[in-house]
């Protein structure tokens, strides 16, 4: 089967700033354009994995830019087409691609909006089977969620909310896939940091919970490192924060996947404070790197990741309590065993098959030669 990715978000799929010369296509451009290694995506990742389980036979992903046709291959990649855009945010070339080979047999969207680039491509493509993942903790804000045959939810919950809103729509949780074989694994060393937070300086992402939480703890001091960019600009309201409760904190701005792993393996404990989110990677990423976690009790999503063999679960006024007992006896607790038990590649792959082929009436499975276990979609 063939399957097309896209972006809903215009400021990632459509680049009409770009230099129009092919000859500009070098590493930085690519890397505005979010076509490197650190555009990485949760739907991506499974993409991936039907790739290798044989389901998808081709896949690739389409953007945007008012340049010619390229077709871009980097290794370990999924390619990209960049299709000349209008200033309508539609393309005459998309429409000559899809009519000379064909329509893809899924067409995987990732976001919720619904921009005229994709009104195009739904026009243009009547037969594929259209599924959506919206990145965020409301999957039934989806703009014209009812255009599409499924909707991937995080929770439980958030699946029931999208049938009763739109019955035509299904609609299954799935887990999200990390690398914990190369990227996200225990590294051998001393714990520098008590507490690491992975996580953008943004103010969604809560680290003045966290701050609070270390500054009840009077009776010993916490070193805490907090990894993520600051594209909003609020590592110096942070800063001053931890400065104003006597906070010992470590801002390391971006850093790379490796040195990301490097900090977390340092740490002894990693925290996560969101709430207005959707399933944070780094949940897993922790607990992967063999890091148990603490996560607030109140995220929209993935506090379902965490076991008692995994880390804590504390309501915001009992922060403080998770972090002195996680802290005390971290060493007890075994997340990448956990972790490996329930969220393995394999594992999390076929669930995803069983549950695709469950909700993809279109897809006929057996045509292409795969038999599907039905019975691993709720294991």
């Amino acid at each position: 089967m063939k399957l097309a990715f896209v972006r809903s978000k215009v400021e990632s799929t459509v680049f009409t700033r770009e230099s129009a010369g092919a000859e500009q296509l070098n590493a930085a451009s690519l890397e505005q354009m979010k076509i490197s290694a650190k555009a990485g995506s949760s739907s991506k990742n499974v993409i991936s994995g039907l790739q290798k389980y044989g389901v998808v036979t081709a896949c690739e992903e389409w953007k945007f830019w008012n340049g010619p046709l390229q077709q871009i291959a980097l290794p370990g990649q999924m390619p990209v087409k960049l299709f000349p855009a209008k200033p309508d945010l539609t393309s005459d070339e998309l429409a000559k691609d899809i009519s000379s080979h064909g329509q893809p047999d899924i067409l995987w969207v990732e976001g919720d909006e619904y921009p005229p680039y994709l009104d195009q491509i739904f026009a243009l493509c009547p037969a594929s089977f259209k599924m959506v993942y919206s990145k965020n903790w409301r999957p039934w804000k989806v703009e014209k969620l009812e255009l599409f045959d499924l909707c991937l939810a995080d929770e439980e919950w958030q699946c029931e909310k999208v049938k009763n809103l739109f019955p035509s729509v299904r609609s299954f949780v799935w887990d999200k896939l990390i690398d914990y074989e190369n990227t996200h694994y225990p590294l051998a060393g001393e714990k520098i940091y008590d507490v690491c937070c992975l996580a953008h300086l943004r103010k969604g992402k809560n680290h003045e919970l966290l701050f609070h939480a270390i500054s009840r703890l009077q009776h010993r001091r916490i070193k805490c490192v907090c990894i993520g960019d600051d594209r909003r600009g609020l590592r110096p309201d942070l800063e001053k924060l931890a400065a104003d409760l006597w906070l010992d904190v470590h801002f390391t701005g971006e850093l790379s996947k490796e040195e990301v792993n490097r900090c977390v393996n340092q740490s002894k404990i990693g925290v996560m404070c969101s709430v207005f989110d959707a399933v944070p990677r780094a949940i897993l990423e922790y607990m992967a790197a063999n890091v148990p976690v603490l996560v607030n009790a109140e995220i929209m999503a993935g506090t379902r990741y965490v076991s008692p063999q995994s880390g804590l679960v504390k309501a915001p006024e009992n922060f403080h309590l998770g972090l002195a007992e996680l802290l005390e006896h971290y060493q007890d607790y075994s997340p990448r065993t956990y972790y490996l038990e329930h969220y393995a590649f394999e594992k999390i792959m076929e669930r995803f098959i069983a549950n695709l082929a469950d909700a993809g009436s279109k897809l006929n499975f057996e045509k292409h030669g795969h038999h599907v276990n039905r019975d691993q979609k709720k294991k």
